[in-house]
């Protein structure tokens, strides 16, 4: 039987871990080279093996329609699939701050 001491150190610790866990953030740069780069490409011209459509004419209210779409889960299929794999590694983000970043890479 554990001892009241014990129990609570070991509550503590679990706590912390899940809370630094939890509280892990990226940059929307290292969301987008981990995550988004093998489809869009570094400079946003997409690939069309992968269907992905070029994203450096787009505006900026242009690509944040289409995050919003993905993050309201409207219709696209394969992004939706790609958004839930990025929210598990607990890479979350918003689809104006990641419209920002990618509008600004793409428009150097």
């Amino acid at each position: 039987m554990l001892s009241s001491k014990l129990k609570i150190n070991i509550l503590i610790a679990v706590f912390i871990s899940t809370n630094l866990m939890a509280s892990d953030s990226y940059t929307m740069k290292q969301i987008y080279e981990k995550m988004c780069i093998e489809c869009h490409s570094d400079n946003g011209s997409g690939n069309t093996d992968k269907l992905t459509p070029s994203m450096r004419g787009e505006t900026l209210e242009d690509i944040i329609v289409s995050l919003k779409e993905v993050e309201d889960d409207n219709g696209h299929v394969i992004m939706n699939h790609n958004r839930e794999k990025i929210l598990e590694k607990g890479m979350d983000y918003s689809a104006e701050a990641m419209s920002e970043y990618m509008f600004k890479r793409f428009h150097k």
